[in-house]
């Protein structure tokens, strides 16, 4: 890999020669490092490690985390159509783990496309915190929606606005803030060589540091008296991590740095930013020096005292009765326990919206919870979130497609079964699963099981 010349310059007057000399050997290494992350709103790591059809070594500073074999094509298991596990760069686990969000608070992910660190966050709270998952690019949140739906969260709302606007509706608001930066992304150069054309052409340092300060302003303003902030990039650049951090101190005297204390995170660089020794409680991921591409993290805490901030509460009007009665027809038909919480009806869809949902006019909001399906003409038809979000063996009518078999395979390309002996008997809507875990909805009519698997979460 052709590394960019300013770059190695750079990096050769930070480091010592032995350091320099094993940090790029290392990052100009042909290696691809694969991991996952499980689900543990959907199963607990140790029955996750029982079923999974190989060995796994653990990421040093996430318990959620794993190092795959090589050659396994994680991507087509069933197992992650059933979003039981997320796959994710092992290093870029450790924001929310510095995070540590809990249930019951509410959290804000302000760049959170792909969505990867949000549904980190849905399954760490078991789902049971109010999160604002928001991007400023409209198509990236829909892949963050696919995401968080395809781990079975409920309780979020995905926004697409500028940082802002959203400090103007939550001000002082949310117990915990991540900030996971757009950056120079040297830290990527390994793993997406093209990186490095993007780095030359001028989406470097400088142009990133203005940014993230904008982003680190806006975000301050979110955090409740006593709340948490995390600032993550994946660069080595100094002036986008502990400088960017020291000048956020100086301007922000309300803040404080929390150490990282992780095996496998090394401490950051306070001599890269004027030898101020509480950049040491800083977090890097070094390729050199642990199993893991380039990572910064740093915690901030707001250390003043006070009411948390309370916005106005959501304005809601309960559906009609005889609306939502094609729904509970459903329920009964399958066999599932409805939901509990209030529904939403925005023309034909039909949503549970998350607890304690505040007034979000004035934004632009892509989803409100979860979309449970669409009522039309009196009859109600499932939508995918809905399935993904039941519990493993919660459907009466169910088909069980073996993860090993060829029908599940089948299914999850879209292709129509033919009913077998283990289908449910009578026509009507079936919930198809494997190992019990829901992977979406589908039909008998007669000895046919029609496919509702949705076209854009199919296997190529």
């Amino acid at each position: 890999m052709r590394l960019p010349e300013e770059f190695t310059q750079k990096m050769r007057r930070l480091m010592d020669q032995e350091e320099y000399a094993t940090f790029i050997r290392e990052l100009k290494r042909k290696v691809m490092i694969q991991s996952l992350r499980v689900n543990t709103k959907k199963i607990p790591v140790g029955e996750f490690l029982r079923i999974f059809p190989y060995e796994l070594t653990p990421v040093p500073w996430c318990a959620e985390g794993f190092y795959l074999p090589k050659g396994f094509k994680a991507s087509k298991h069933p197992y992650y159509y059933a979003g039981l596990y997320y796959l994710q760069d092992p290093s870029a686990m450790l924001p929310v783990v510095a995070l540590a969000p809990q249930p019951g608070e509410r959290i804000l992910d302000l760049c959170s496309a792909p969505g990867g660190k949000a549904t980190q966050i849905g399954a760490a709270t078991a789902d049971r915190s109010f999160l604002v998952l928001n991007d400023i690019n409209p198509k990236r949140t829909k892949a963050l929606l696919k995401n968080v739906e395809n781990f079975g969260l409920t309780n979020f709302v995905v926004t697409n606005n500028q940082p802002q606007e959203l400090a103007a509706v939550f001000p002082d608001y949310f117990d915990r803030v991540l900030v996971d930066a757009p950056c120079s992304g040297e830290g990527m150069f390994r793993r997406e060589p093209r990186l490095t054309v993007a780095w030359r052409r001028g989406y470097h340092p400088e142009i990133c540091t203005p940014l993230q300060a904008d982003l680190l302003n806006h975000a301050a303003r979110m955090v409740a008296p006593g709340g948490r902030l995390v600032y993550s990039t994946c660069t080595f650049s100094p002036e986008e991590n502990e400088l960017q951090v020291k000048n956020f101190l100086e301007n922000h005297p309300d803040f404080d740095l929390v150490a990282i204390d992780l095996e496998g995170v090394s401490p950051g660089r306070a001599a890269w930013a004027g030898e101020d020794v509480r950049l040491q409680k800083t977090g890097r991921i070094w390729p050199h020096l642990s199993r893991g591409e380039g990572q910064f993290a740093a915690v901030l805490v707001k250390t003043t005292t006070g009411p948390r901030g309370d916005g106005r509460s959501f304005p809601y009007s309960e559906p009609a009765a005889d609306c939502l009665g094609p729904f509970w027809d459903f329920c009964a038909e399958v066999g599932i326990t409805p939901p509990v919480g209030r529904f939403l009806q925005e023309g034909a869809d039909l949503l549970l919206l998350p607890a304690d949902l505040p007034d979000l006019r004035g934004l632009n909001v892509v989803r409100l919870g979860l979309f449970l399906g669409e009522i039309r003409h009196g009859r109600f038809l499932p939508a995918h979130p809905l399935a993904l979000a039941l519990a493993r063996q919660q459907a009466k009518r169910q088909l069980e497609l073996p993860p090993g078999g060829s029908e599940v395979i089948k299914y999850l390309k879209g292709d129509t079964l033919i009913a077998t002996e283990e289908a449910p008997s009578g026509n009507g809507w079936i919930l198809v699963t494997t190992d019990g875990f829901p992977l979406g909805w589908a039909k008998r009519v007669g000895n046919l099981i029609k496919n509702y698997y949705p076209p854009a979460w199919r296997i190529k």
